[in-house]
């Protein structure tokens, strides 16, 4: 199966929002809009994707009837030894093709964190952003912070409790005096035809605002550590 919607998203949508200024409390909830959740129109999205032109049409349709992708709330809990982000969906019933794309912000720099149920397993992933490259006047060239060891990221799916729980040390985040967060959910779906083809069916959902925006994601309150 293609993860077509992760992709996408990573292309289509760079962080563009302004930062609050105040850091809120250790741990924070966000509610997001329910039944705000977008099917994708693969063709227009390949298109777009592959960089064919302007999509003749709308990539993004409504569909409130999909509560798999749709995000009820999201808690941020910025403790002094881990980072722990746990979505709530509005209803977890498909699991299989389900992927989260975390982007975290700190003083220092970006880090993506992912989860993604594929073949009946969870699967997490986590580094910095490779957006984080500085060019300097005299030409150099920094490649965003520093890489850190990090073991023991983890991410579960609880489709009974209809959430994504995603954690790493905040040692992997160079201990950050605040976080903020921005998070694009994705459900892909392929069905097998006869003829030996597929349809593949895709889903998402924006956790901090309501609604997907081609051009940005939605960001979280700043969040300092606890």
């Amino acid at each position: 199966m293609i993860r077509l919607a992760p992709r996408l998203i990573a292309a289509i949508a760079p962080l563009a929002l302004l930062a609050p200024a105040a850091a809120h409390a250790a741990e924070v909830t966000v509610s997001d809009v329910a039944g705000d959740a977008k099917a994708i129109n693969m063709g227009l999205a390949l298109g777009a994707f592959l960089g064919s032109g302007a999509p003749d049409g709308p990539i993004f349709l409504d569909a409130p009837a999909e509560t798999s992708a749709d995000v009820a709330s999201t808690t941020i809990d910025h403790a002094r030894k881990r980072l722990t982000l746990t979505m709530h969906f509005r209803d977890l019933v498909e699991v299989e093709g389900h992927s989260v794309e975390f982007r975290i912000l700190t003083p220092e720099g970006r880090y993506d964190l992912s989860a993604a149920f594929i073949g009946g397993r969870t699967e997490s992933a986590f580094s910095p952003a490779r957006s984080s490259v500085t060019v300097s006047s005299d030409g150099s060239v920094t490649m965003g912070p520093e890489s850190r060891p990090c073991r023991t990221v983890r991410a579960r799916y609880d489709a009974a409790a209809d959430t994504l729980v995603a954690s790493v040390p905040t040692a992997c985040l160079g201990e950050p005096k605040w976080v903020q967060v921005s998070a694009g959910v994705t459900r892909t779906k392929v069905t097998p035809q006869a003829d030996g083809s597929a349809n593949v069916a895709g889903y998402v959902d924006d956790a901090f605002r309501g609604g997907v925006s081609m051009r940005s994601l939605g960001r979280s309150p700043k969040v300092r550590r606890g």
